[in-house]
């Protein structure tokens, strides 16, 4: 009898212990949930290695889609998906550290329209070629500057990823000796310097380009996931870094 009591009082014991463990374990995340994230961490991780200027639509819409993803999280997650989700925002931080330079293009374009002062008789083609130079003086010193700032910003752990010498760097913080250097290395190059000084208004050229950068640094300085993976960190691996030799 008092075996048999025993017996029973183990058996309720057990069935309590596991119904309590059963309780407490997060349920599994949803099959289909699991399944997109993966593929959108894989496709991801591909863009960001092999990107090139053309699949920024195709980014962007990557992008979104993980952001989605992201935001639909079931909740409590086990720690397989915890460590997927830090995957997934250090993958987005990398595409907009990547959607960030890509557009640099665009915003030397909007200095180089607003700082173009063209004379009455100015053909079509020189036009487009002084533009063109304008263009890609004003990204050079944007870019220049910036990478020097957003050198700032990172780490010394980060630095030693990237492979640079922690204490040194070949970028200029300073905005009058970038634009100064772009201004000898593209525009006095294919340009008369007085010809340039009666079709560029330097006043407002500096300024976008100030305007530019800091918009440029400002948004590199968010986006923290861990200490590594920050938004400074993918653009300077993907805009400022030395090309091989």
């Amino acid at each position: 009898m008092f075996r048999l009591m025993r017996i029973l009082v183990l058996l309720v014991a057990t069935f309590c212990c596991t119904a309590t463990l059963a309780a407490a374990a997060p349920p599994p995340p949803p099959v289909p949930w699991m399944n997109a994230l993966g593929e959108a961490l894989d496709q991801g991780k591909r863009m960001t290695q092999t990107f090139r200027p053309g699949n920024l639509t195709a980014m962007d819409a990557q992008k979104t889609r993980l952001r989605e993803l992201l935001r639909t999280v079931p909740t409590n997650p086990p720690d397989e998906v915890l460590l997927a989700l830090a995957r997934g925002r250090a993958l987005v931080n990398q595409m907009d550290a990547i959607t960030e330079g890509s557009a640099l293009g665009d915003e030397a374009a909007e200095v180089a329209s607003a700082s173009f002062v063209p004379p009455r008789d100015l053909d079509g083609d020189t036009r487009r070629l002084l533009l063109a130079d304008m263009k890609k003086a004003a990204a050079g010193a944007i870019n220049d500057v910036a990478c020097g700032e957003v050198w700032s910003l990172l780490t010394n752990e980060q630095k030693a990823r990237l492979d640079e010498p922690v204490d040194s760097h070949n970028h200029l913080n300073s905005l009058v000796e970038a634009i100064d250097a772009q201004y000898r290395s593209v525009l006095a190059k294919n340009w008369n310097v007085g010809y340039l000084n009666r079709v560029i208004g330097w006043g407002t050229f500096v300024q976008g380009v100030s305007d530019k950068t800091v918009e440029l640094v400002g948004f590199m300085e968010g986006g923290h996931v861990t200490p590594v993976d920050t938004r400074a960190f993918y653009y300077y691996f993907h805009f400022c870094m030395k090309p091989p030799g």
